[in-house]
């Protein structure tokens, strides 16, 4: 299994034997715009850009705009055959209104599983996201097999609250992507800093960290900047995880290939 990052945001690509998963792709340039600002870097991927035989799912953490990316779920729409949306109810309702006719509502503990074109298997699971975001946030364990059915790799996605329970219940991962910066939305913790995703790692057992959501306050306003705290960073994860767990730092475009040992 391939874990592949499609830019310096939270844009991740998962590819197995022939098939891939998409994780909150925003694949098109237009910003992010509202209560939150982002602008793309050079070097994002776009759909023509993606190393796809086929695309079998798209998994959406929430429906908040810079997860659910109304532009590029229309252009993915138009894909045939279409791929199967998954994620909350919220989420499914905008991937309805871009064309995805394929949609699955996932809560905590449902599955969607398929078979890979060159005889393998995969499978998402929603996983229980940390409140307040838990309220409408998910994240997700994506499983892969072979066709002889051995393990080839276990990835944790949790973007926002990551906990110990949920961390206990996946072990053992290959990668878990966890943020490494705590954002606060005046007195609302969005996401989770270093101290609390280094305990999750460890709880996954997890054989590598790779940081999602890097530098979120890159491209706000001054009055979203005062408006959203944030603190620790890469570096204050990796000390907390000390020599033992790597925290592996990927930039757009990059790969990284799972040998499914973790299971």
């Amino acid at each position: 299994m391939e874990l592949r990052r499609l830019d310096d945001y939270q844009s991740w690509q998962v590819s197995h034997a022939g098939s891939t998963i998409l994780i909150d792709p925003w694949l098109t340039p237009e910003p992010i715009t509202g209560s939150f600002r982002r602008i793309h870097s050079p070097g994002f991927r776009e759909i023509r850009d993606l190393d796809a035989e086929r695309l079998d799912a798209i998994l959406l953490c929430t429906a908040v705009n810079d997860h659910t990316r109304p532009q590029t779920l229309m252009a993915l729409a138009q894909l045939t055959p279409q791929p199967t949306a998954c994620g909350p109810q919220a989420a499914m309702r905008k991937a309805r209104q871009a064309g995805l006719a394929n949609c699955r509502t996932m809560r905590p503990g449902h599955m969607h599983e398929w078979t890979t074109p060159q005889g393998g298997r995969m499978r998402a699971t929603a996983t229980r996201t940390g409140l307040p975001l838990g309220l409408i946030a998910v994240g997700y364990l994506v499983e892969a097999w072979t066709s002889e059915g051995a393990s080839a790799g276990r990835i944790w996605i949790e973007p926002h609250q990551p906990t110990e329970d949920v961390a206990a219940s996946v072990s053992p991962i290959d990668v878990a992507l966890l943020p490494c910066q705590s954002v606060t939305a005046v007195i609302m913790p969005v996401t989770a800093g270093p101290s609390t995703s280094a305990r999750a790692a460890r709880r996954s057992h997890a054989r590598v960290v790779v940081p999602t959501a890097t530098d979120p306050q890159r491209d706000m306003s001054g009055w979203q900047r005062a408006a959203y705290r944030v603190t620790g960073g890469s570096s204050s994860l990796q000390a907390l995880l000390g020599t033992g767990l790597t925290v592996l730092t990927m930039a757009s475009g990059d790969l990284h290939e799972l040998t499914g040992t973790a299971s």
